[in-house]
């Protein structure tokens, strides 16, 4: 019979001043042994009436037998009946709290029953937080993807909780060293942490698993010391984090590809300069992929040029050795050029190639990876708008400074290049001359054979003149029918030598005349450029342009020499004379 079933026998006391200072009535033999019991002491009389009790008891009997029913009461019961100790672990609510009681009921002389209960809450909780602790680590260890291990003084597994790991059973494991699994083998020097000599917290192993890929381990362990302090092994728990590190790996790289194109599309936004777009697309590419790198270029009359480099790209590898690469169809390539290794990726624009964006290493470095497979495909897009934006740029740009009718140099561009001509001879002190030339009897071809003629004729002597000049020469046509040549480190003597041969070459349209009366030609002013003597290029514009007015008063259809600045006399050497500049006013122009 439990106690909980028992018939009570207990009659409370209905005095409330009984539980205060209760004594015990006799202090004689086996009361005299339990007043020194340090919990709780009810006495019982034969009765079932509570007839003593310690300040303690006093206070538990308050709390255990309020109703009829209580566990203490039970006790009492089944120890009267028996005449034998009867002892159990009762939950007594006190103040509002469950606590725990050990309680002991011992049959007395005269019928009388003690009860003695001692507080055994903290011991209870302990056990059963140690017992639910035991318990919650074994059911995380069961069911979680990691495993436990242990280690001996070798380093090898001499446990491994049942799941095993990386694959393996237990018996798999059991007896190996960990540093088998490496991925590295030059790792196999560090301290693992399976040989633990100190706590080690989260740290991260990749190791080979029973299909020979890689795992990402982490790891933490504590040494295993013996009584004498003697390192023994290590013990810890491994968690598979392989998943979580490929995926934060994509979302770096995703985020270095969303960095690369912002950064990218900004420059293409806030830097005006077309060079300088292309010069921060390279270096951003080259940083992002720790290689150097390269954009290229194309267009069906120019080919491919390459147009920014960014890190230490060889000369060796030009626009040539690429080309054919770039040519065959392919969005994409990978080739080795001596040691190099170069991958490729072309750019469209509208359905049309118009560049390519390249990065190299050593031939002995890795291959390419997807991640920078996925950082050429993300901006090429963008690269290949900023490559047509800049190429509709260098196109305004050309024909801001070019003549629309002949393709050459216009006044401004003209000026602006004479400028930086001039600077460059008076760096190097080198002479050079300029030719201005104004066409004679132009205007009757518009009036006579119309416009269209006219403009031919144009075209025509900008051609003649081009031919006429190196590739580093200055030829523009400066007004409706002016020209302009600047000939680069050319004495005087050279120059109308250039002169004559222009003459020369332009006598072969005097049937384009307009007026046969009136033929086709020209009117040459030279003048001198000397470093030495500070000229401007203003005062240099003058002198050759009142030097083509002097061949223009002295018939037309010749050429005329300015003289220095310190020397005002212009020679005529068609006439083959000298004439006072300084007594012909400048201004006054010729019909034409």
């Amino acid at each position: 019979m439990s106690p909980m079933d028992a018939s009570p026998v207990v009659a409370l006391p209905s005095n409330p001043d009984f539980w205060r200072d209760m004594p015990f009535p006799n202090l004689d033999g086996m009361e005299r042994a339990l007043a020194g019991w340090p919990g709780a002491v009810i006495e019982f009389a034969a009765n079932g009436i509570v007839v003593g009790a310690n300040e303690m008891g006093a206070h538990f009997a308050r709390e255990s037998i309020k109703t009829v029913g209580s566990p203490v009461v039970g006790l009492v019961t089944l120890a009267h009946q028996a005449q034998g100790s009867v002892s159990d672990r009762v939950e007594v609510v006190i103040e509002g709290t469950s606590r725990w009681f050990e309680c002991i009921a011992l049959p007395a002389s005269g019928d009388r029953v003690f009860v003695l209960a001692r507080d055994n809450t903290y011991d209870v909780n302990i056990r059963q937080a140690l017992f639910e602790s035991r318990q919650r680590y074994r059911d995380l260890v069961t069911i979680s993807s990691d495993f436990a291990w242990e280690t001996d003084v070798e380093g090898r597994f001499v446990f491994v909780s049942p799941h095993g790991a990386l694959g393996y059973s237990p018996e798999d494991l059991l007896g190996r060293r960990p540093d088998e699994f490496l991925v590295e083998s030059e790792a196999a020097n560090i301290e693992l942490p399976f040989q633990a000599r100190k706590p080690v917290v989260h740290a991260q192993v990749w190791l080979r698993d029973i299909d020979n890929e890689e795992a990402c381990l982490l790891a933490s362990a504590v040494p295993v010391v013996g009584p004498e302090g003697v390192w023994l092994g290590a013990r810890g728990l491994c968690r598979d984090v392989t998943h979580e590190r490929l995926r934060d790996s994509e979302l770096a790289q995703s985020k270095v590809r969303e960095q690369v194109v912002a950064y990218i599309v900004n420059q293409i936004r806030e830097e005006a300069r077309p060079q300088a777009m292309l010069e921060a697309a390279a270096s951003m590419l080259g940083r992002a992929t720790s290689s150097q790198a390269a954009v290229m270029s194309y267009s069906p009359d120019d080919g491919w040029k390459i147009l920014a480099t960014h890190g230490s790209w060889p000369e060796t590898i030009d626009e040539s050795h690429l080309a054919e690469h770039l040519a065959d169809g392919s969005d994409t390539f990978e080739v080795h050029f001596g040691e190099h290794r170069v991958f490729g990726r072309r750019t469209w624009y509208h359905g049309a190639v118009n560049g390519s964006v390249l990065l190299m290493r050593n031939a002995l470095a890795p291959r390419w990876h997807e991640d920078e497979h996925a950082i050429l495909s993300a901006v090429t897009g963008q690269l290949a708008i900023a490559m047509r934006q800049i190429a509709d740029q260098r196109d305004l740009e050309h024909m801001s400074k070019t003549d629309g009718l002949t393709g050459l140099m216009n006044r401004r561009a003209f000026q602006d290049a004479l400028e930086a001509a001039m600077a460059r001879a008076a760096r190097d002190g080198k002479s050079g001359a300029l030719l201005y030339i104004d066409l004679d009897n132009f205007k009757a071809i518009n009036d006579n054979r119309g416009h269209e003629v006219g403009d031919t004729v144009l075209c025509d002597i900008s051609t003649m003149l081009t031919s006429c000049s190196r590739i580093y020469d200055l030829v523009a046509r400066i007004g409706g029918d002016e020209f302009a040549i600047w000939l680069n480190d050319l004495d005087i003597d050279s120059a109308t030598k250039r002169a004559d041969e222009f003459l020369a070459m332009l006598s072969q349209l005097a049937d384009r005349s307009g007026d046969l009366a009136k033929p086709l030609g020209a009117s040459i002013g030279l003048a001198r450029f000397e470093p030495a003597t500070g000229e401007s290029l203003r005062e240099l514009l003058i002198r050759a342009d009142d030097a083509m007015y002097a061949a223009k008063r002295s018939g037309k259809n010749g050429w005329a020499v300015a003289g220095q600045p310190d020397d005002l006399a212009v020679v005529d050497t068609v006439a083959g004379s000298t004439q006072d500049n300084a007594a012909e006013p400048h201004g006054g122009r010729t019909d034409r």
